[in-house]
């Protein structure tokens, strides 16, 4: 078990924690001379609790540091709200309250430090304050205990009350996740960060992700690993973890507060994020949309500015959906609570708990949008995706959807919901109610029967512009499904890049014709692609009037236009992506990359990256950073034209 400890500055924090466990957590010279705690200490004892270790996080009490204290108290099971019994509660009592009550924190133990200082009556209406001061909040039923760190007056009081504590259990699914509090040179072993694991397992020779971390990331692999400050294997959420890293980007100057170490598929930042807002009933004006604040989440301090969703001001006490828009990208899940302090970070004015990690930059506030932010409250997964997909017509983006949520690939295949149609590949996966999938589809098939077509147009649209034309902008996976199955049940045709209606062609006329039976041969006469120019030069016409041929041969569906100059037939495009298939079986690889093509094929490299790019656009593969992979068969990416007469 972890427990903080919260309350005024020269409360008795720091004592209280000496007295328990032997430990001074002011472990910084500047904190011994000014007799003050600046930074987080920390302390472990097995002497309490029976059977495990419990870690002590002593926070910052002064209003200068504050944002340290906001870093100590992520992911903490418990909290002791320490009240001087010679003050009373003071400024910053209320506030460490406020923020333990906005991050969630609804276990813990009201120590009355001081007693030996204060008569009984005193004393007993400083017990009386204490007590009415958390009634309000998620400690109402803590207990109080006064206690003497002098005398040791109530300290078996206070074990036994710590003994009782029962933390809310931690999620055990999800990928890890820990806000980095400290980092430091260990001689010998190289660097260590320290932090409260938020969720999943870590295990020796995993590797992990910092972020935010820059443009190229830093990856680091676990060489070593405390928990609760013994060594250990593994650690879970929940867990004071010490985490000895290594890797080629591992550097002290890098990593440190206010960045998390996750797993790698958890590493990407965004600056919008919609929350659950609460403003303090304590402050004196409402919130207005678009006021500058500093936002605290994990061990981070980020400015930013509020977006109100639902009004133009929150009143004071009161809730509402909002978006965070931040200066820089944090790295937060569903579910993470994050702490609102005015622009001056003088005073915490509220808090709220993480929707979506992800918010939009324009339409934030739309019905539907509105709808989706709202079914993230759900706590089980499917009922979210099912409450989504009713909403999102266009799919769900699994990917995005499993992010916000912490949900690993295993854990994502088992989530199952009424009417839900997986499609996409596996590195954009997709989600979508089977009425919305058909909905797609006959929306495709409607444009496609509107548009209209002459001797000099192409037919059919690109496949890669459906999702923007279509309405309600669908997902491109779901798109590409939609059109799986019409392509399958004979209602369109794919012609490279191009969806056409099946059948739907303009048919060449004799001068035409007798134009193509001299062209036909020139497109590969060299054994590579060839330009509309040097097809132009080879059969004697302007290289206008062959352009214009070549139109009119796409709308007759004889050719597809791979670049602004060339134009290919389906059989030759079929060739050279059966080339790639083969060389990847040859190779014994997954992924190839411009060089393997071009070795394969006998293209130059110019013209091997301009294939690949058309490639992508017309499904065959995916751009994965610099490699390619094959998304389907390439017969039936480039199925052979149909008979033309």
């Amino acid at each position: 078990m972890i427990i903080a400890t919260a309350g005024h500055v020269d409360h008795g924090k720091t004592s209280l924690l000496k007295r328990l466990t032997g430990i001074d957590t002011d472990r910084l010279p500047e904190e011994k001379r000014r007799g003050l705690t600046i930074d987080l200490g920390f302390a472990y004892t097995d002497r309490l609790r029976p059977g495990e270790t419990t870690g002590f996080v002593d926070v910052p009490g002064h209003e200068k540091f504050i944002r340290n204290m906001l870093a100590g108290v992520t992911a903490i099971d418990a909290a002791i709200l320490v009240v001087a019994a010679d003050d009373g509660p003071m400024p910053q009592t209320r506030e460490h309250l406020a923020i333990l009550d906005l991050v969630g924190v609804h276990t813990g133990i009201v120590a009355v430090t001081k007693s030996d200082l204060a008569d009984a009556e005193w004393l007993d209406e400083v017990v009386d304050a204490a007590c009415a001061l958390v009634q309000p909040t998620g400690l109402a039923a803590a207990p109080v205990v006064p206690v003497s760190s002098a005398t040791g007056a109530g300290f078996n009081r206070l074990i036994a009350a710590i003994r009782a504590l029962r933390p809310a259990e931690k999620p055990a699914g999800g990928g890890f996740r820990m806000a980095i509090d400290r980092s430091f040179i260990v001689g010998g072993a190289g660097l260590v960060v320290t932090g409260l694991a938020q969720s999943g397992t870590l295990r020796v020779g995993d590797r992990l992700a910092v972020s935010p971390a820059g443009p190229k990331g830093i990856e680091a692999r676990v060489r070593g690993l405390k928990v609760q400050d013994a060594p250990a294997a593994e650690a879970r959420a929940g867990d004071r973890c010490a985490i000895n890293l290594a890797g080629p980007d591992v550097d002290r100057a890098a990593i440190g507060r206010s960045q998390w170490l996750v797993a790698p598929e958890l590493q990407s930042v965004g600056p919008r994020v919609d929350i659950d807002l609460r403003l303090l009933g304590s402050e004196e004006r409402p919130l207005r949309h678009w006021t500058p604040v500093h936002v605290h989440a994990g061990t981070a301090d980020i400015p930013g500015r509020v977006a109100l969703l639902e009004a133009d001001e929150l009143a004071p006490g009161h809730g509402a959906l909002a978006q965070l828009v931040l200066d820089r990208g944090v790295c937060v899940c569903r579910g993470d609570a994050v702490i609102l302090r005015d622009q001056s970070a003088q005073r915490t004015v509220g808090g709220g708990t993480v929707l979506d990690r992800d918010g939009p930059r324009r339409g934030r506030a739309t019905p539907q949008r509105l709808s989706l932010v709202k079914a993230q409250r759900r706590e089980k997964h499917a009922e979210v995706l099912a409450t989504q997909m009713e909403t999102a017509a266009g799919g769900i983006d699994l990917a995005a959807f499993a992010r916000n949520r912490n949900i690993t690939t295993a854990e994502l295949a088992d989530i199952d919901a009424p009417g839900l149609v997986r499609v996409g590949a596996a590195g954009r996966p997709a989600a979508v109610l089977e009425r919305h999938l058909t909905g797609v589809a006959e929306a495709v098939r409607s444009l496609l029967i509107g548009r209209k077509e002459g001797r000099d147009s192409v037919s059919g649209l690109p496949a890669a512009a459906l999702p923007r034309l279509l309405p309600g902008r669908p997902l491109t996976p779901v798109v590409d499904a939609a059109l799986d199955r019409l392509v399958r049940d004979g209602v369109v045709e794919r012609r490279g890049d191009r969806i056409v209606l099946a059948g739907r062609r303009i048919e060449l006329d004799t001068r035409d014709a007798g134009l193509w039976s001299r062209i036909e041969p020139a497109l590969m006469s060299s054994g590579r692609p060839r330009t509309v120019w040097e097809v132009s030069e080879a059969v004697g016409i302007t290289q206008q009037d062959a352009m214009r041929f070549f139109k009119r041969a796409q709308a007759a569906g004889l050719v597809v236009q791979v670049s602004k100059s060339r134009f290919m037939t389906q059989a030759a495009l079929a060739a050279l992506a059966a080339t790639a298939e083969s060389g990847l079986v040859t190779s014994g690889i997954e992924r190839f990359t411009v060089a393997d093509f071009r070795d394969w094929s006998g293209l130059g490299r110019n013209l091997s990256v301009e294939m690949l790019e058309y490639f992508d656009r017309a499904g065959f593969t995916r751009r994965a950073g610099n490699d390619r992979v094959i998304r389907k068969p390439a017969a039936e990416a480039f199925a052979a034209a149909r008979d033309k007469k």
